[in-house]
């Protein structure tokens, strides 16, 4: 009896670990796409950053010229 309730305790433990491996693959892969929405996010604002540069530049042209 003692002998199927360590093969019981290791089986559960065997299948928690299981659950925490899928549970970090997960993780890494929302990390990986978290990056990637990061790295997408700051080239929207280096991009808005830049057309706004250019718009500013314009109008200063544009007041001096006038």
């Amino acid at each position: 009896s003692i002998m199927s309730e360590s093969e019981i305790t290791l089986q559960h433990l065997a299948d928690k670990l299981n659950h925490i491996h899928a549970d970090v693959e997960k993780n890494s892969d929302d990390i990986v796409r978290l990056k990637q929405e990061i790295s997408y996010g700051k080239g929207a604002v280096r991009s808005v950053a830049f057309i706004g540069a250019c718009i500013a530049l314009i109008l200063g042209v544009i007041r001096l010229g006038g």
